[in-house]
């Protein structure tokens, strides 16, 4: 019986994968969201990549530990993020539109994702310097 279970396990892996239950989704596919959002990332290269449809895991805050709480910024009240490593932990220093600034522990293997005029980028938050939104982009 438990000789079964395992080939039946093994027998199924390659769907389950295909269905995305191991693996991470297709490289081409943008995460829907309800609003729409510019910004310019630059990674730790110093490449500079402008993208629309930007989300963080297809949502449109950033989610991160504040002390013992979580807090999640909208999208809407960020100016700016820089990602900084600190004592092995992914720091974001979020710049506020109103011009303060709240620093978050996040979660390295986010991604950020958005779509450009060569087709859909995507990159784990810990490969990225500095996010800056464009706030006055049209068709948000």
């Amino acid at each position: 019986m438990r000789k079964l279970f395992f080939l039946l396990l093994f027998a199924a892996v390659p769907f389950l994968a295909g269905m995305g239950v191991f693996g991470e989704g297709p490289a081409d596919k943008l995460p829907r969201t309800d609003k729409k959002y510019s910004a310019i990332f630059i990674d730790q290269m110093d490449v500079i990549t402008e993208c629309t449809d930007v989300s963080i895991d297809g949502n449109t805050f950033l989610e991160g530990k504040r002390g013992e709480g979580t807090l999640a910024v909208p999208f809407d009240k960020i100016k700016n993020v820089l990602f900084r490593q600190k004592n092995g932990e992914l720091q974001a220093v979020i710049r506020l539109q109103d011009g303060n600034e709240t620093s978050l522990a996040i979660k390295k293997d986010r991604k950020a994702y958005g779509k450009t005029r060569q087709g859909v980028y995507q990159i784990k938050l810990d490969n990225l310097k500095k996010m800056t939104f464009n706030h006055s982009a049209a068709g948000r």
